[in-house]
């Protein structure tokens, strides 16, 4: 019997540099789960461009797209050409998740939260009864399908790890048909134990879960041995929330001779858990960046955007502290909240210039569903559940005319201008720490794709006259 064919496709611009950056670990899970449990009843392609010549040349018998909000058009209209093949369609990711509703007549199914079980399952009714029958669609947990030109939602399914908040049981993420680099990415742990109001990520994954440091070790080896990976950043939300955990990988970390063999690391934190015991630790395994989530310089906005427990001196501490042990520290800031002044965010471009901050990344807050901010957007009618998503995507830099903006306080242009000055502050900071930056392997390849983004978005916008850079893809991609 010949295996079902599956495409899954990471529904992305690829001409925009952040989302080409790592390997779409996401997917990588969904590979592995249905390869270890189905073997070689199923046969799975991974793709992020060239959906139309693949549907034609793979001919999948189920079609799988995975999609943020910002790229949801481009999900819509992958699935409409699936649809139009005659191909079962599956929709999966964080837009989904938060606006089931989107659910389109082109997509059969969408998944709810965490996919690797949810899709494991929807395969086998497949195999089963040839379809995706809504008969038996309505025993499988976490989904929303239709039924009789309705839409249905099952019960939630339980994230993995739930109760022993452990995700070992999930299998190593297939990375054969992504591009990996030196500098690569690891996923070891899911959720964060904050709220923070802009965030999507803790509405997506509700608990806080671990990979233990045994798997974690074996995947950093697996990386170096099989990619010739020789830095990894750990994509958690909060990768050290964990102190037990994180002392044992300093253990396995030291034992296997990593930082002997000058293999790197980088990670994310939040400055509340920066200690000079805990960055004397994460120098020792040769951590040589942690990023963090450092917002304003103002305490009444950066309470406003993160809650009470966050403070701007805490923040100057854990920079300082970082910056001390060796650790080049990464702040990321946002602008234009709601009732933020420009004098406040003048105070968060004083904060940036005075730190001994490496690597600064400025953003203007953008409303995404499921978030405090986004309801609050949605009921001053800023954003709407079935708006054009590609609003999402456009940059502030180039067409800031038309940015969704939740500011009440600043004009649009000022808030523009500020960005720049922004903008060339952290191009000042980064030139003078990029001669020691552990970023400086990953810089030519960088540049090169700004350009490439940056030159699109000009064209987009000329050619497309008020589209937006998705609007600009070529529909054939």
């Amino acid at each position: 019997m010949q295996p079902t064919r599956i495409l899954l496709v990471n529904a992305i611009n690829p001409f925009v540099e952040a989302q080409n950056r790592y390997p779409a670990l996401g997917l990588g899970y969904l590979v592995s789960m249905l390869r270890r449990e189905m073997g070689s009843e199923v046969d799975v392609r991974l793709i992020e461009w060239g959906v139309e010549d693949q549907i034609k040349d793979f001919k999948p018998h189920l079609f799988c797209v995975s999609s943020v909000s910002q790229n949801f058009q481009l999900a819509k209209q992958y699935a409409q050409k699936a649809a139009e093949a005659g191909i079962p369609v599956i929709v999966g990711g964080y837009h989904i998740t938060e606006i089931p509703e989107n659910l389109t007549q082109s997509m059969d199914v969408g998944v709810i939260g965490e996919g690797e079980y949810t899709l494991l399952e929807l395969v086998q009714v497949f195999k089963a009864h040839g379809s995706l029958h809504s008969s038996a669609l309505a025993a499988v947990d976490g989904i929303v399908y239709w039924e009789v030109g309705e839409r249905v939602q099952t019960q939630n399914r339980e994230v993995v790890g739930k109760s022993t908040r452990s995700l070992d049981e999930l299998p190593m993420p297939d990375r054969d048909m992504m591009r990996v680099r030196p500098h690569s990415n690891m996923l070891t742990s899911r959720g964060c134990p904050y709220t923070c109001s802009f965030c999507a990520s803790t509405r997506f994954w509700p608990n806080i879960r671990y990979f233990s440091p045994e798997v974690m070790i074996s995947e950093i080896k697996h990386l170096r041995d099989t990619y010739g990976v020789r830095y990894i950043t750990f994509h958690d939300d909060l990768f050290i929330a964990n102190v037990k955990r994180l002392e044992a990988l300093h253990e396995l970390v030291m034992s296997e001779g990593l930082p002997q063999q000058g293999f790197r690391f980088s990670c994310a934190s939040s400055a509340t858990r920066i200690t000079d015991d805990m960055a004397r630790m994460l120098k020792e395994m040769n951590f040589v960046s942690v990023s963090m989530g450092l917002e304003s310089g103002n305490q009444e906005v950066l309470t406003r955007l993160k809650g009470k427990a966050f403070k701007v001196e805490i923040n100057s501490q854990a920079v300082e502290t970082l910056h001390r042990h060796g650790i080049h520290p990464h702040g990321s800031f946002i602008i234009g909240e709601r009732e933020e002044t420009l004098e406040q965010m003048q105070e968060t471009y004083d904060f940036i210039k005075k730190m001994p901050l490496s690597l600064v990344n400025i953003y203007v807050l953008t409303p995404m569903p499921g978030t405090p901010v986004w309801h609050e957007a949605k009921s001053r009618g800023l954003v709407s559940d079935d708006m054009d998503w590609d609003l999402l995507n456009i940059s502030f830099e180039l067409d800031w005319q038309r940015v969704i903006l939740v500011s009440e306080t600043v004009d649009r242009r000022d808030l523009h201008q500020m960005y720049l000055k922004m903008k060339r502050l952290r191009l000042f900071k980064y030139a003078k720490a990029v001669a020691g930056h552990p970023f400086q392997m990953d810089l030519v390849d960088y540049a090169k794709a700004k350009v490439v983004e940056n030159v699109y978005r000009l064209k987009s916008r000329l050619f497309s006259g008020s589209g937006t850079i998705n609007q600009g893809l070529d529909r054939k991609a």
